[in-house]
């Protein structure tokens, strides 16, 4: 019988405590929040990503920096494992330059203080002066700290 990873096995077990911790810990203060701003969790999410793409353009790694969480990691589509610190590092100094994002089919589940993202981005830029573009499909995983949306984990894979 083939099973199936659970979709919490890249998290590590550390990772799976805090997130079933978040999951229970959740408020009554977070429901009333969305309700008094007129838009539900799953929107903040979205505008949190369409946030990104605007910082990612024009490289306001300051702006990125306070949506992505200090213990983020990243797979990218070649495998390799970045840090928050790898990603601000590449765009400060302009190894990493974005001239287009595009995002699409993006849908979200909210689990408590954790959301989980997915959706197919189209970016183009260079990366250490190679051009790239194309499409991805991605899954970003959110924690919701203070009031706002942070990124704590990212995995993407090439898309067709």
């Amino acid at each position: 019988m083939l099973r199936t990873p659970s979709p919490w096995h890249c998290l590590g077990p550390t990772g799976v405590t805090m997130a079933l911790v978040l999951l229970t810990a959740q408020g009554p203060d977070l429901a009333a929040q969305e309700r008094a701003s007129g838009s539900t969790p799953e929107d903040s999410v979205r505008a949190v990503e369409s946030s990104r793409a605007r910082a990612l353009l024009q490289a306001d790694t300051a702006a990125l920096a306070r949506m992505v969480a200090d213990e983020f990691i990243e797979i990218s589509r070649l495998g390799q494992l970045r840090t928050k610190a790898d990603n601000i590092r590449d765009i400060a100094s302009g190894a990493l330059k974005l001239t287009s994002v595009k995002y699409d089919s993006l849908a979200v589940r909210i689990y408590g203080d954790v959301a989980v993202l997915r959706g197919i981005a189209d970016n183009a830029g260079t990366f250490r002066g190679i051009p790239f573009s194309g499409k991805i499909r991605y899954t970003r995983v959110f924690v919701r700290r203070d009031g706002r949306w942070q990124a704590v984990a990212m995995q993407q894979t090439a898309a067709q």
